[in-house]
């Protein structure tokens, strides 16, 4: 597939950009003129909410399905779409979070020949996460942000798209297991992120009272349990799998324990901090596992998922096992969620046995592995990444 892209008109940035561009086009002009935004519609009207001092978190069918799961902080960070009605801001909601991850992928030291496979491989899981209206591409581009600012050595930055990403959705902070491996910029991203964390915590206080947001950050914490115990048999992640096939009885604090003991174990690895290659398989391992051992993980947030793949791979050694998992990854998690993937397979074994997650669980099995054995990590020669910055 390299080989293909590396002598065709696919491999042209500008024309890539064009196909992302007419695609990202296509699904929001369908969705904003024709068909609308259920999860849109959740995100537009909590900022009323907040200002009226009403339960963010109750159920209000003549506004929208569902419920909203987000903390406080959050329609007062995007509120200036809000501002907009409700079709301008939807347009602009669609596009912007697009474009966010399609210029994250962008600015990783990677060379043009990897961000146009990253580009195309994605392509589908980032069109799946749009037409859904999702906050997933930008959930997929903070930790890749932070890194970015780690190394340019901007600590408060880092702090700063951190905190945000947490206020949306509160495994962003895996993200923060980056600074660890930056000595001398831990003590300031500390402070940042105390500084961070209470100012953005108390920016609804522009649209309502201090009493009232007590109340609301309250039904948030609540709202927050509700959810796990309720999706535990219809997400798509490594719970699901082991309440399938293991026990239905394994707690989740304990599965999501032996995931936080598995990752944490890498930082023994402490002479490896300042190899390139070490950092970019930790921030592989920060957004596969932020799907993996989500107790609420869906189908859309995959995108967060598939671009921690795309960059295992380009640090791999892409042995025949690497190889192999990447193939399964594509047809498994990207493909089976399209029209051309066979409607009987997705339905007799993609979806009952959560085959969607298995690739990517694999993948982040096969990094551990990668950042525990410097020897099994080599420079592939047909691929090689682009040299970062000095920290």
């Amino acid at each position: 597939m390299l080989a293909f892209l590396k002598r065709s008109l696919f491999s042209n940035l500008t024309f890539v950009f064009g196909v992302y561009a007419v695609l990202m086009m296509f699904a929001t002009v369908r969705i904003t003129l024709f068909e609308g935004s259920n999860n849109y519609a959740i995100f537009y009207y909590s900022l009323s909410h907040l200002i009226d001092g009403t339960n963010l978190y109750a159920l209000y069918p003549a506004e929208y399905l569902d419920r909203y799961h987000y903390a406080p902080s959050f329609p007062a960070l995007v509120a200036p779409i809000f501002w907009f009605p409700y079709a301008v801001g939807l347009f602009i909601w669609q596009l912007l979070f697009a474009a966010v991850w399609v210029y994250a992928v962008y600015r990783l030291p990677l060379t043009q020949g990897q961000k146009v496979f990253a580009y195309w491989f994605a392509l589908h899981e980032l069109f799946t996460s749009i037409v859904n209206s999702q906050t997933n591409p930008f959930i997929a581009a903070i930790p890749i942000f932070v890194y970015l600012c780690f190394e340019k050595q901007r600590p408060s930055w880092a702090a700063f798209l951190l905190i945000v990403g947490f206020y949306i959705k509160i495994y962003s902070l895996v993200g923060a297991a980056l600074f660890l491996l930056y000595p001398g910029q831990r003590v300031r991203f500390i402070a940042y992120m105390a500084f961070w964390a209470v100012a953005l915590g108390l920016m609804p206080l522009v649209f309502t009272s201090p009493a009232s947001l007590l109340e609301q950050y309250r039904w948030w914490v609540e709202e927050l349990f509700l959810k796990s115990d309720s999706d535990k048999w219809i997400n798509t992640s490594i719970h699901r799998i082991l309440h399938l096939f293991v026990s239905p009885n394994i707690p989740t604090a304990a599965i999501i324990g032996g995931g936080v003991v598995l990752f944490c174990t890498v930082y023994a690895q402490i002479r490896r901090f300042s190899e390139h290659t070490f950092r970019m398989l930790l921030l592989a391992s920060i957004l596969i596992f932020q799907v993996i051992f989500n107790p609420i993980a869906e189908s859309p947030v995959y995108i967060v998922a598939v671009t921690g793949v795309l960059i295992w791979w380009f640090a791999s050694p892409q042995t025949g096992l690497d190889r192999a998992l990447l193939i399964a990854c594509f047809v498994l998690t990207v493909v089976s969620k399209s029209d051309i993937f066979p409607d009987v397979l997705r339905d007799r074994y993609v979806l009952p046995y959560v085959l969607r997650a298995f690739p990517c669980a694999l993948i982040w099995f096969r990094i551990i592995y990668l950042m525990h054995v410097p020897m099994a990590v080599q420079k592939p020669s047909d691929v090689e990444l682009k040299p970062i910055e000095h920290r």
